[in-house]
């Protein structure tokens, strides 16, 4: 594995970029609508997971994950994961053909029902995608999505699902430290699960290492960062909170708001914060670099000088904005 000690240097304590709390609460899915997926799938053969959840959950893993039971993907349902802000993870039984046990369901929250912030910041220079990763070439349904209609808005939403998913087929492919995609369908993302049944991987957050683990892992990260870069991304949300351990081995999640360096003029400013967030974890072990000198120079591998400059300083003019 590539060597990244060179990158380093004294680390500068500088204040972390603070998280929002979302201002809004997601809204229920009306009765009649989770009746009527309760009935669709009561007969017998069905899609019945064991996982016991509220009926309102319910229906939405017997609507998105369903398909996925029909195909022979996955088996049933076993518990709940993870549940965020704009998705939910399910731990899944595979299918006996799939040559794994488990496998993780992320499922998105309907569009209206998300609470990404930002979201605009991470769709700059970003293409529209089609429900099976093609480009949207259509001029109507572009024109949609720019004004914003209610058709534009599913649009985007199936868009947003697509990148993540692509994302992580080209990472995989790449050899990066990501869980390997098995499946994408309406509002799910069907991918690598990382733990045991009852005791799923927790995020670096969690984990308390010792010091010459937290050196190789930091390294490894590292690599993976220079990884995405030569494949043009900034993963744009990256920290200890999106990286799952287990067993010496980490895997890098949620992609979906993945930006391109070159098209994204806020590229730097989210490579920047990805690294500042993720030297402020390692340096509790000791040794971590300077956030930004290492951002830079990471950077400057791939970015022509005059392209790096216009954007570094418009990188100091939102940090004086933001002070």
């Amino acid at each position: 594995m590539r060597t990244y000690a060179h990158l380093i240097d004294d680390y500068d304590d500088d204040e972390m970029w603070p998280r929002r709390k979302p201002k809004t609460k997601a809204k229920r899915a009306k009765p009649e609508i989770i009746d009527m997926v309760e009935e669709e799938n009561s007969v017998e053969g069905g899609f019945n997971p064991t996982f016991s959840s509220s009926k309102h959950e319910r229906a939405w893993i017997i609507t998105y994950l369903g398909p996925f039971y029909e195909e022979h993907i996955i088996s049933d349902v076993l518990r709940q994961v993870k549940g965020g802000k704009e998705a939910t993870v399910y731990c899944c039984e595979a299918h006996p053909s799939m040559g794994v046990d488990l496998i993780a369901a992320k499922v998105y929250r309907p569009r209206e029902f998300r609470q990404l912030r930002n979201d605009a910041q991470y769709r700059q220079g970003r293409r529209v995608l089609d429900d099976q990763g093609k480009l949207v070439k259509d001029d109507r349904m572009l024109h949609a999505v720019a004004k914003g209609s209610a058709f534009g808005k599913q649009l985007a939403h199936t868009s947003w699902l697509a990148h993540e998913y692509r994302t992580l087929q080209t990472l995989h492919a790449a050899g990066a430290d990501v869980p390997r995609p098995w499946a994408i369908g309406e509002n799910a993302i069907l991918m690598e699960y990382m733990g045991e049944e009852g005791i799923p991987a927790p995020t670096l957050h969690e984990t308390r290492l010792d010091r010459d683990e937290a050196h190789d892992l930091f390294e490894r990260l590292l690599h993976n960062i220079d990884l995405m870069l030569q494949h043009g991304l900034v993963h744009g949300d990256l920290s200890a909170f999106n990286v799952l351990y287990w067993e010496g081995e980490i895997k890098i999640i949620d992609f979906p708001q993945t930006v391109d360096m070159a098209a994204n003029r806020d590229a730097f400013m989210l490579f920047q914060r990805d690294v500042e967030r993720l030297c402020q974890y390692f340096n509790r072990y000791g040794g971590a670099p300077h956030p930004r000198r290492l951002a830079t120079k990471l950077w400057r591998r791939y970015v022509p000088e005059d392209n790096f400059e216009a954007l570094n300083l418009l990188a100091s003019q939102q940090e004086e904005d933001d002070a």
